[in-house]
């Protein structure tokens, strides 16, 4: 019944509330000695996917539907900002969280505005 902005859009919701969590994370071990900064990879990992395509044998063959890839959280060994070891640049992260924010706002009045589409196929107006 729905189309697939429906999951893409919660698909993405999901991934922003996971990046506010870790963005929180590094934030609260700023003063850590040794924390290792994490971060969330998907779009790498949305891009690598729409790439690969399942092939049909014959014309009238039903396309495969893709599921989005889960997003994971790596570490970031690279980056030390403190003789301590510690990765994490608390500017950084709060400029990220504010970012991440309004991305998600973004999202959810896209979600909204397609409940809203459909309640207005559903009543007839």
């Amino acid at each position: 019944m729905f189309n697939t902005n429906f999951q893409t859009l919660k698909v993405a919701m999901d991934v922003s509330m996971l990046r506010q969590s870790v963005h929180a994370q590094n934030i609260a071990n700023a003063e850590t000695p040794g924390y290792k900064r994490k971060y969330v990879v998907f779009e790498e990992l949305l891009k690598e996917a729409s790439r690969i395509r399942l092939a049909t044998t014959h014309e009238r063959h039903i396309p495969s539907s893709q599921s989005l890839p889960r997003a994971r959280i790596e570490l970031d060994k690279q980056a030390f900002y403190r003789n301590d070891q510690n990765g994490v640049d608390v500017d950084y992260e709060v400029t990220q969280m504010v970012a991440n924010g309004l991305r998600y706002e973004v999202l959810a009045r896209l979600m909204s505005k397609n409940i809203e589409y459909y309640n207005t196929v559903l009543r007839g107006v």
